[in-house]
């Protein structure tokens, strides 16, 4: 993975006395990044690459002074970065900016707070991969959105979205301040969408021709990338995935071909390509196939290889995080069940996604894990990622000859097959 070097952070760290790499900007790309903030109060743009999370990644701070900021990012390769507000990130609802790092300036333009409907922030750039990707983005907007968007207007203005009921219900809730009307209100909303007496026939008939739409747009996506094989492309093909997480095999495939017979071989250090093996990879990861091997270290730095942890037991891999509060929930409801099973030849090893590993250590302590625990610092070797993991952790139950048995169980369904096999 590329470094995302400040000069400002390069001079601080230097002069606390860390050991630096000796770094050649001249054999760098210098991607100069200028923008303002518009209608909002943002003081902070964070700075990220790819897809990462900054709950688990690196990610830098650029200030935002008087509506502006600047900053300079240095790169081995062209590689994609997001740009996002951070008060946004901390609301829990924000609207990344995609570009690619390359040599040159990109100009970007934010509005106001993603909760509050604001528009879209804006990327301006002559650089050759950043000026196709704003050319593709364009065009995707006025070939499909924009006509949607303008019939859907119509039908609003005509009085054609909600049938009459729905409608009388839509006014109370929008007026209603009492947070107990407000859900019993919601409730009355979905059981008329549930019962087919929310939407209009009218609305109903556009929300069909939208359906098919997306297919169509989705088609025309999966030949961009078929006969586009630059890094826009593998930024789409990358992108695609983002949806597909949760869709049957067969709605992946076309992706995991074209990844495997073009983008795999010609980009092998791309960040967004890794991403790609590791989501191909992860397709394997489910009931039945085999596990995936890793070496972490724990807490201590002493490095553990799964395998040879779990060898001859059956065990819980319990992938988990301090900043996720329903994984650490899950993971102590499995602490009586260990007590319990422990000496019968059940184990459980957990693996924490974290930034910083003290905050694992902290939350080890708090919750009582009596069983080895794991850390993948900093997102190291994709590990979560190889597991086809998303957002918030997950558990997975592993047979003694390493076939995996259970995906997501609770710790009473591990006991129940506990029970049966121990």
């Amino acid at each position: 993975m590329n470094k995302i070097l400040l000069t400002l952070l390069f001079a601080f760290a230097t002069i606390s006395g860390f050991a630096q790499e000796c770094i050649d900007y001249n054999k760098k790309l210098h991607c100069h990044i200028e923008g303002e903030v518009k209608e909002s109060t943002f003081t902070r743009i964070l700075l990220v690459i790819g897809n990462g999370d900054p709950k688990v990644v690196p990610v830098d701070t650029i200030w935002v002074k008087d509506g502006r900021f600047s900053y300079d990012l240095y790169t081995d390769a062209p590689e994609f970065y997001q740009l996002f507000a951070c008060e946004d990130y901390n609301n829990g609802c924000w609207m990344p900016l995609d570009f690619f790092a390359e040599e040159g300036d990109v100009y970007a333009t934010f509005y106001g707070y993603a909760i509050d409907d604001a528009s879209l922030p804006t990327l301006h750039s002559q650089t050759p991969l950043n000026k196709e990707l704003i050319a593709y983005n364009k065009g995707i907007e006025e070939r499909f959105y924009l006509p949607m968007r303008q019939e859907e207007a119509a039908l609003e203005k005509a009085g054609k979205l909600l049938t009459a009921e729905g409608a009388a219900l839509k006014r109370l809730y929008d007026e209603c301040e009492d947070r107990d009307s407000l859900n019993s209100l919601r409730e009355k909303i979905e059981l008329l969408e549930k019962e087919n007496r929310l939407y209009t026939p009218e609305y109903k008939a556009f929300m069909a021709k939208g359906e098919e739409l997306r297919k169509e747009m989705y088609a025309y996506e999966l030949d961009y990338i078929t006969n586009n094989p630059n890094l826009v492309g593998l930024y789409l093909l990358n992108q695609a995935t983002q949806r597909l997480y949760n869709k049957d095999d067969a709605a992946k495939q076309p992706y995991v071909d074209l990844f495997k017979n073009i983008y795999d071989t010609k980009y092998p250090t791309n960040n967004m390509a890794i991403n790609l093996r590791n989501w191909v990879s992860s397709m394997d990861v489910r009931v039945g196939s085999r596990f995936i091997d890793f070496t972490l270290p724990d807490l201590n730095g002493a490095r553990h290889t799964l395998s040879k942890e779990i060898e001859g037991k059956i065990a819980v891999v319990d992938f988990w995080a301090s900043w996720c509060g329903p994984c650490r929930r899950q993971s102590m409801s499995f602490i009586p069940l260990y007590n319990k099973y422990k000496d019968k030849g059940f184990t459980v090893v957990g693996v924490a996604s974290e930034l910083d590993s003290e905050n694992m250590r902290l939350a080890v302590e708090k919750d009582g894990y009596p069983w080895l625990n794991l850390l993948a610092l900093r997102g190291v070797e994709n590990i979560w990622e190889r597991y086809g993991i998303r957002g918030a952790g997950e558990v997975f139950l592993i047979d003694r000859d390493g076939t995996i048995l259970a995906v997501g169980a609770t710790a009473e369904e591990v006991e129940q097959i506990l029970k049966e096999r121990l």
